[in-house]
């Protein structure tokens, strides 16, 4: 028995068929394929003590691990001018590249608050929502731990998402015998049944954002204040190559005027 040909509604229907059956496919390339670039800008500030809290925080935190992520590349820029790092990711920009310095002026000039960290840098997101991880570090360090330490994280799908892993270790205070301060700094050897860290504040979030929005992260003894826009980075400039306007005649070549 012959097969029948396709008719026209029939072969319109199979063409939507396969091409809806195509679409999640397509979709996902697209989406790996998705890259933008950002500039990212973080302030985080410690709270003061005379800041009341009612919650409660272990006296002898436990060991703790976090997101390891990319170390930001440090810049000079009384050595190298603002151009050369337009197109590179993951270096901190220079202070008057910077888009929230009116609000660490603001934290600064608040006696409450003390603004640990400050940077701002460039990097490239994809749309496969996978995370890029900065590493974050800040204050004295003491029996490998740092006063602030752990790392950030953004990703990007249908929406800027952020990772908060930080970590605000508290020292024991050992009065200085040369002064009437109190400071913070390495016991001798008989006094090591003191923690190494008295107390620990963590900061773990996640949270949905917008570009072009200033994110606020709230904690008793943290603050984190996140924004990222899109950047454009500057195009490499070409030499452009001669076009010859010049018309050649061939004198040799036979008239058409007959």
């Amino acid at each position: 028995m012959r097969s029948r040909p396709l008719s026209h509604w029939h072969l319109c229907t199979a063409l939507i068929s396969a091409a809806l059956m195509l679409q999640p496919t397509q979709a996902l390339a697209a989406d790996d394929k998705d890259e933008t670039w950002y500039q990212i800008e973080v302030i985080i500030a410690k709270r003061g003590d005379q800041i009341p809290t009612l919650e409660t925080f272990a006296l002898q935190p436990a060991p703790i691990t976090w997101h390891q992520g990319r170390s930001l590349t440090p810049v000079d820029p009384e050595i190298i001018s603002h151009s050369p790092i337009e197109n590179v990711e993951f270096i901190i920009l220079p202070a008057d590249q910077r888009i929230l310095n009116n609000e660490a002026r603001t934290l600064d000039k608040n006696p409450e608050y003390e603004v640990l960290v400050h940077q701002s840098w460039r990097q490239i997101l994809k749309g496969n929502k996978a995370i890029t991880w900065i590493d974050i570090k800040a204050g004295n360090a003491w029996a490998g731990h740092q006063h602030l330490e752990g790392s950030v994280g953004f990703s990007k799908g249908r929406y800027l998402h952020i990772f908060s892993d930080l970590h605000l270790n508290q020292f024991p205070i050992i009065k200085n015998s040369n002064s009437q301060r109190s400071d913070q700094h390495p016991l001798d050897a008989g006094e090591s049944l003191l923690p190494e860290v008295e107390t620990r504040y963590s900061l773990i979030q996640r949270r949905k954002m917008r570009s072009n929005e200033l994110h606020y992260l709230d904690h008793p003894k943290l603050v984190l204040l996140v924004k990222v826009i899109p950047y454009t980075p500057a195009e490499p400039i070409l030499e452009a190559t001669p076009v010859d306007t010049s018309v050649l005649v061939d004198l040799t070549a036979p008239s058409n005027a007959d």
